[in-house]
């Protein structure tokens, strides 16, 4: 009995009493740190695979460059070669003499300057990833992005001035009905021609129109050949742009 009145008197020693203040702010610093924490590492992850996609890009993007650099030097000779040829026949057009049977270096030159290379197609597997993917955001560098944009510029007025020559070729074929008669080239190849291919007609006015075209479409092949060259250069610069930017000189 008495035992039980002292356990109903005095209270258990163990039991907890209340939180103070400093006990709430401890808690809630630790929780905040850890959530703060917890952002800042998943903000440097995102950072870090941003910056990896961004130099993916850079160096997917100087891969396209020399693509393209490799392909345009060669465009630029044959475009060179063609004007040589476009500016002989003119020549022939011009001061047609029947009396020296030019007609056979007409029908040879004809099909030298008609004759097409390889068009320039811009390499365009990077810049598309960058315009539909928003990927032109990651670049940091606005140098790098100057330059790309430039360059993309530079690619486009070369399809355009390509456009513009091949008409141009065209209307010098439709000239050529009226002159020439393509039974004299061997069927299917064009590779070889007789040497007694004769022009349909010898009439001087239809000469000098068919040089006229010749010379049109080669006043057109200058300017194409012109774009070409700024072409490669900026892709040049643009190569040596990116790599200096990204610390890619070794590369």
């Amino acid at each position: 009995m008495q035992e039980a009145e002292n356990m109903e008197v005095h209270p258990h020693s163990h039991s907890h009493g209340k939180k103070n203040w400093k006990s709430y702010v401890w808690e809630f610093l630790m929780l905040f740190l850890a959530v703060f924490c917890g952002f800042l590492a998943e903000y440097q992850l995102e950072h870090t695979i941003e910056h990896n996609r961004e130099k993916e890009f850079i160096l997917s993007m100087i891969e396209d460059v020399q693509t393209d650099t490799s392909t345009v030097r060669n465009e630029i000779e044959q475009n060179k070669k063609q004007l040589r040829f476009i500016d002989s026949l003119a020549t022939f057009c011009f001061n047609y003499d029947i009396t020296k049977k030019t007609d056979y270096d007409i029908y040879r030159l004809y099909r030298r300057v008609l004759s097409s290379s390889a068009a320039v197609k811009p390499t365009e597997r990077t810049l598309v990833q960058l315009k539909n993917s928003g990927g032109m955001r990651l670049l940091r560098k606005k140098a790098a992005v100057d330059m790309i944009i430039l360059y993309d510029g530079s690619g486009k007025e070369v399809l355009f001035r390509q456009e513009i020559s091949g008409i141009m070729n065209k209307e010098c074929i439709n000239v050529a009905f009226e002159l020439m008669n393509f039974n004299y080239y061997n069927p299917g190849t064009y590779r070889g021609i007789s040497q007694s291919a004769e022009l349909l007609s010898h009439d001087r006015v239809k000469l000098i129109h068919f040089g006229n075209r010749i010379t049109t479409y080669g006043a057109s092949l200058t300017v194409y050949g012109q774009c070409l060259q700024r072409m490669n250069d900026d892709g040049i610069k643009l190569i040596s742009t990116l790599r200096k930017e990204y610390h890619l000189m070794d590369k």
